[in-house]
């Protein structure tokens, strides 16, 4: 059995393992063997890593993609250690920024470890495994262009949208399709335009809601920070708020669905920043956690507010 895990919220992770689905289908590793496709976030990825090695049956590959090492990961390489001397191969590719000791870590532990913050994930597991395939190299093309936020093919923020559209576990399903699609390069299918019909007023309506309800922070020493939350992929709220805002210096955006927060400036190190609620990423970007986002719904918490203060001057 193998099974393939990816970060559910972006092109980047659901693109990473399309590719893997085509080299695995291409080399015919499907007749052979059972192939898993999950997906995670960086909520529950421990937790979803610790069912999939801790079972009777493990894996005899583990392919993880687009997911960084955060604080909170430390667990992981108990598991990682169980697995591999169980006969399970682990293979990690990712791009965010990640300490150089757990770099060498990982790189002495498990069988693969590929981290280069100057590609995306797809770009790195196309790389590795389909370097020549045009089909690969679309998918990669199209998930640099929304994670590096160049926006230069409307078809890579369309199926963005619908990513962002399809989170959460209940719509796995439509997640798995997406997937198969683009491993076959269906990138114009039909699915996908009844989905974008489908996302429109969603889409509209929640960011309509962030920028009402958006609250600027104004800290002497640093400048504003805006502050927001929707049912929506938090970088897609801080995107909306800073058409807005632009003068500001730091965006926050709470996707309310999964209280999942993500942090976007160029004035601050957003990964230091996000490490310090068991967070990471990268220097531009990056996401964490809280315990206690909301007093009440739509009303941000004193203490939520008074530590992103605290923890903000401290880059002044």
């Amino acid at each position: 059995m193998i099974v393939s895990i990816t970060h559910e919220h972006d092109l980047d992770g659901i693109g990473s393992q399309a590719i893997i689905k085509r080299h695995l289908d291409l080399s015919s590793v499907v007749l052979k063997k059972k192939v898993i496709y999950e997906f995670a976030t960086y909520v529950d990825f421990v937790e979803k890593i610790r069912v999939i090695l801790d079972t009777d049956k493990i894996p005899s590959k583990l392919i993880i993609s687009d997911i960084g090492f955060n604080d909170s990961f430390e667990e992981l390489f108990a598991y990682f250690e169980t697995a591999i001397t169980r006969g399970c191969k682990i293979l990690w590719f990712d791009h965010h920024i990640v300490d150089d000791l757990i770099k060498e870590r990982l790189r002495n532990l498990i069988d693969t470890y590929v981290n280069d913050p100057e590609r995306c994930a797809a770009e790195i597991v196309k790389d590795f495994y389909l370097p020549g395939d045009d089909i690969s190299n679309n998918i990669a093309k199209f998930a640099r262009d929304t994670d590096f936020r160049t926006e230069l093919f409307e078809v890579a923020s369309d199926l963005q949208s619908i990513i962002s559209f399809n989170r959460g576990a209940h719509n796995d399903h439509n997640k798995h399709r997406i997937v198969k699609l683009l491993s076959k390069g269906d990138f114009e299918n039909e699915w996908f335009s009844s989905q974008l019909e489908s996302l429109k007023q969603w889409l509209e309506e929640e960011s309509v809601f962030a920028l009402e309800h958006a609250i600027t922070i104004s800290l002497e020493s640093f400048g504003d920070v805006v502050i927001s939350w929707a049912k929506l992929g938090g970088g897609k709220i801080t995107k909306v708020v800073r058409q807005k805002f632009p003068r500001a210096k730091a965006f926050i955006g709470i996707d309310s669905r999964h209280n999942e927060i993500i942090i976007h400036s160029n004035f601050l190190n957003c990964r230091e920043f996000a490490k310090a609620f068991e967070g990471g990423g990268h220097k531009e970007r990056a996401g964490f956690k809280y315990s206690h986002i909301f007093d009440n719904p739509n009303v941000l918490s004193q203490s939520f507010i008074r530590d992103i203060k605290k923890r903000i001057s401290k880059f002044s």
